[in-house]
């Protein structure tokens, strides 16, 4: 499956959309983490920076227009992305080569599709684009990046046969558009010698002196930079000698250098950033973000919604859906408890419909699977039949967990399966489903909590889950822990952004002002994702994960202790139980230290009760 086809069901609230996401990504993250770090000062800011451009670029990518491929368009959207950040205090971020060539320039990036100038590198640019999409990513991929014909087979969702009759032909084809753009725009005095040019660059300027055919080229040369340029262009050897050209002529800055650490990899040398440590597992700086004053539509609570700067992505881009208009819990469900009843471990009756079990990662269900659907309804669509993707992380050192609610077994109260033991109580009414090998579903008025605290919010501290929400009507908190006045941290549905987010607020008090980190896009509806929200206390920063990808961060610097019980499916506000959760969870974690990038991506990748 080519990479237009992947962004395309990316872009559909439909089956299929994640897995497309994560095989977008996994094609390019390489390359784009290594040009981010190339704009960036420092690892955090090349990641947010990163999955902000694949976030943009996708949202982008079919509505242009532009038949060109993926991976030069995703870098020069990177690049206007940064771009965006010179405009804001987020521009420290940013490298001071760039810098300086925004002032430069202007503060303008140039476009993926190159304008109508006619002279020095656009016109290369325009040769390019004027090559068939598959053509484009050949060249690109081969030449720029140095991949092999597997990887650029993977891109264009082609055969590695067909790729390597392409690989011989798409040289002489760029450079047969070059020549005939030249022609047709070289200006009323190189008309004379255009020809010439072509011509004589084949076979060599003395050969061509020498038989007397270019008596007066060479002096037009001499005067007239573009011609000469043109000339020693198609005068190139083919081969990588056109791949730093390439690159310069198509990303807006820098490309000399990314082509460079291109090279360097490909001959088995990393590039600086890598031989210096590479992206540390975890982030080490806080983008400065501004805040807007919004209204929380749920009890009228004023709140700071961020405008994100950075975006991690891996995204799971425009999952959206209808909200769950049913109260009563999906016929899928297995057993049930009530606490205003005496639970009877019954399993609740099953309407004849399709199996919802999952695999270890989160994948998407359809419309028609929602609670309340119909009996017979289909099944979701078969994920993108792409190349397989790299193999999950393996856990790194997920143990010391202080409460894991793994929701495997139904029962009047949830098992604590950490070395801690602390137990829980259910209230209202709880379904269980098959979901992931075992997960717990909320109605809305439902939730869970234990009978003390089980992390101090002064410390830093990671707090984890699955999450599969069924509605975006109101606030939806998956899990917090209680203080006097609000809950000390919410890891929750945001229904005014339409956003995963982690807030932490100054004090315990809805008149303070709090902090939150929010998620790139809109919450992939019906859809397991999983939700990591980490208080680093040494850095005064909390920063929130969706699918084991950093998403922003924010600062955090006025703590304090709330130390009532932790909740699943709850928060508290004005001293009230708000923000019940509706939808599924699984595999709630908490931990008394802020985990690493690496420990959450391994989280992410862990399977169902693993």
């Amino acid at each position: 499956m080519s990479d237009r086809e992947l962004v395309r069901i990316t872009l559909r609230a439909s089956g299929g959309a994640e897995a497309a996401a994560r095989e977008l990504s996994d094609r390019h993250r390489g390359a784009a983490t290594g040009y981010a770090a190339q704009c960036t000062t420092t690892p955090t800011a090349a990641a947010l920076l990163v999955t902000s451009a694949e976030f943009t670029a996708a949202r982008s990518f079919l509505v242009d227009g532009a038949s060109t491929a993926w991976r030069p368009y995703l870098l020069n959207t990177l690049v206007r992305t940064a771009a965006e950040w010179a405009t804001d205090d987020k521009q420290h971020h940013l490298a001071p080569g760039l810098c300086s060539w925004l002032a430069e320039s202007g503060g303008v990036a140039g476009a993926p599709v190159q304008g109508d100038d006619t002279t020095g590198a656009v016109l290369l640019g325009q040769a390019f684009h004027q090559l068939p999409e598959r053509l484009q990513a050949v060249l690109w991929h081969r030449l720029v990046d140095q991949e092999d014909i597997a990887q650029v087979a993977r891109c264009t969702g082609t055969g590695q046969d067909s790729v390597r009759i392409w690989a011989g032909t798409v040289e002489d084809k760029f450079l047969t558009l070059y020549g005939r753009l030249y022609e047709e725009t070289a200006a009323a005095r190189c008309r004379p010698f255009s020809r010439l040019v072509l011509t004589t660059a084949r076979i060599g300027l003395p050969r061509a002196l020498g038989s007397g055919g270019a008596s007066g080229l060479k002096g037009h040369l001499a005067a007239c930079g573009n011609c000469d340029r043109v000339f020693r262009n198609l005068s190139r050897p083919h081969g990588h000698e056109w791949g730093p050209l390439l690159a310069e002529s198509l990303l807006p800055w820098g490309g000399g250098d990314y082509r460079a650490a291109c090279a360097a990899v490909h001959a088995g040398e990393p590039p600086e950033e890598a031989k210096a440590g590479g992206l540390p597992p975890a982030p080490s700086l806080r983008p400065r973000i501004l805040r807007t004053r919004a209204l929380r539509t749920r009890s009228g609570r004023a709140l700071f919604a961020i405008a994100v700067a950075g975006i991690a992505l891996g995204v799971v881009l425009l999952g959206t859906g209808d909200s769950d208009p049913a109260g009563d819990p999906p016929a899928t469900l297995r057993d049930s408890h009530d606490s205003s009843h005496t639970w009877s471990g019954s399993t609740a009756p099953k309407e004849e419909g399709p199996s919802l079990s999952v695999s270890p990662s989160a994948s998407k269900l359809s419309k028609s699977s929602k609670p309340g659907s119909k009996p017979g309804s289909k099944p979701p669509a078969d994920p993108p039949s792409a190349s397989k993707s790299p193999p999950p992380p393996k856990p790194g050192n997920l143990a010391g967990a202080r409460l894991r609610w793994d929701f495997e077994n139904a029962g009047e109260r949830p098992e604590d399966t950490s070395a801690a033991r602390r137990p829980g109580s259910y209230h209202g009414r709880v379904e269980w489903s098959d979901d992931r090998d075992g997960s717990v579903w909320f109605n809305g008025a439902s939730y869970v909590e234990t009978s003390r605290a089980v992390v101090d919010t002064t410390r830093g501290f990671t707090v984890s889950a699955w999450a599969r929400l069924t509605s975006s009507e109101e606030f939806y908190t998956v899990a917090a822990q209680d203080g006097g006045d609000i809950s000390g941290f919410f890891l929750q549905y945001a229904q005014d952004d339409n956003r995963w987010r982690l807030v932490m607020g100054h004090a315990d008090s809805t008149e303070a002002g709090e902090d939150e980190a929010e998620s790139a896009g809109p919450p992939a509806m019906d859809t397991w994702q999983h939700l990591t929200g980490v208080f680093d206390a040494e850095k005064r920063q909390i920063l929130l994960y969706v699918d084991g990808r950093l998403q922003s961060t924010a600062a955090h610097h006025s703590t304090w202790e709330a130390n009532g019980p932790f909740t699943v499916g709850r928060g508290l506000w004005e001293g009230e139980k708000a923000d019940r959760y509706k939808g599924y969870v699984d595999d709630v974690r908490a931990y008394q230290r802020a985990m690493s990038a690496s420990e959450i991506a391994a989280l992410a990748g862990v399977g169902p009760n693993g």
